[in-house]
């Protein structure tokens, strides 16, 4: 029987070194688990300052672009403003002598050139609505933008409180009753003069 206490014994003892060997790895494995996603948070962490930064960098690369066009429209308008000067002393001289062909082609070169830095500034424009939609959209997710942009146009939309809408319904159906009276009328009115008539 003491053999037996004994062997009895020593398999509880090796059950409870099982035991606290499980345990140490679970929380050396819990330990590890903690350590794994600590790195992780720290890898997105990091990769989301570097795409913010990437996004801020691509922004300012677009607005530099938008600068730039804004520069161009202002030398344009000051071409504008010279060959407008130009234009007009060629006029003058033109009056002078109106036979003169060569003249004639400088004032028409001159009016070529308004016409083409004019329509340059307005395609400049278009170019400039263009580059700010694509700087709005950088970091953007393509597919989720438009979802996003119909979701911000949603909150901005004022909605009507309930007081202006049983305005509004009275309104409505005041305006659809009188008209409805009113052509109401003017078909009886026509026929009564349709049996006068016929």
């Amino acid at each position: 029987m003491a053999k037996t206490k004994k062997v009895t014994e020593e398999v509880a003892v090796e059950e409870v070194k099982e035991e606290t060997k499980k345990v140490k790895k679970t929380k050396e494995e819990k330990l590890a688990e903690k350590k794994n996603k600590k790195e992780e948070k720290a890898k997105r962490k990091e990769k989301a300052k570097l795409r913010k930064q990437e996004i801020l960098v691509e922004k300012k690369k677009y607005e530099d672009e938008i600068d730039d066009i804004y520069d161009s429209i202002k030398a344009t308008k000051k071409n504008i403003k010279a060959e407008k000067k130009n234009l007009k002393l060629a006029k003058k001289d033109l009056r002078k002598d109106k036979k003169n062909k060569e003249k004639e082609t400088i004032v028409k070169t001159y009016v070529d050139n308004i016409k083409k830095s004019k329509k340059e500034i307005k395609d400049n424009k278009k170019l400039i609505s263009k580059k700010e939609i694509e700087r709005s959209n950088v970091g953007k997710n393509p597919k989720e933008t438009f979802l996003g942009d119909v979701l911000e146009e949603m909150h901005l939309v004022k909605w009507p409180s309930k007081l202006e809408m049983v305005k509004y319904t009275i309104a409505t159906l005041f305006f659809v009753l009188f008209f409805a009276g009113f052509f109401f009328l003017i078909d009886i009115l026509f026929s009564f003069i349709k049996r006068l008539v016929g």
